[in-house]
């Protein structure tokens, strides 16, 4: 008898302290939480989606990102993608991520990243095969500038050089045969909307 009474009050003790201890942890692992979601929302905040309104199958894409917050020291790190294979005319892309950009249509494959001024080596992301680019680099770059080229040799540039915030877009206007491709704007960080006619 003396033995079920203090058992039970010790068990009911220790119930207690775990809830209150499970409250501790969860104040300690919201912030942690909190921090991570705010890094996932990053990376994949802006968007960079192409409509092909064009008449014509656009046969590659190259697309640069970078920090654009870093422009007095060359916008570093600096990516470069290729697409691999057509974008068919009044089809819609849209890569919202550098690491999933391999299961779009056309994918993009690889990008080749300058990341050792921010301390990471200089490398070759084969994304279609697995590689994961860090999210130190991706959480702080923004789509800068596509370069647009047609099955007849054409080719249009735009976007944003690496230049002060606020700097005008640049457009290489119309081609001979009248394709033109607009940006929302690439002026700031957002979501960047290219549209080909």
């Amino acid at each position: 008898m003396m033995m079920q009474l203090f058992h039970k009050p010790l068990f009911q003790f220790q119930i207690n302290k775990n809830n209150n201890t499970s409250h501790k942890n969860m104040r300690k692992i919201l912030p942690l939480l909190l921090v991570f979601l705010a890094v996932i929302i990053k990376a994949q905040q802006y968007p960079l989606v192409v409509y092909n309104f064009s008449p014509v199958a656009v046969t590659k894409m190259k697309i640069r990102v970078t920090d654009p917050t870093t422009w007095p020291y060359d916008c570093h790190p600096i990516a470069y993608g290729e697409t691999s294979g057509p974008m068919q005319p009044g089809t819609t892309v849209t890569y919202d991520l550098m690491n999933t950009s391999a299961s779009k249509t056309p994918p993009i494959n690889q990008w080749d990243i300058m990341s050792h001024y921010i301390g990471i080596p200089d490398a070759i992301y084969n994304v279609s095969a697995g590689a994961s680019i860090p999210n130190a680099i991706t959480s702080i770059i923004n789509w800068q500038s596509i370069t647009i080229e047609f099955a007849n040799g054409e080719s249009i540039d735009l976007g944003r050089g690496c230049t002060q915030p606020g700097t005008p877009t640049f457009n290489s206007g119309p081609t001979p045969s009248g394709r033109t491709a607009a940006t929302n704007t690439l002026l700031s960080p957002a979501q960047q909307i290219v549209t080909i006619f």
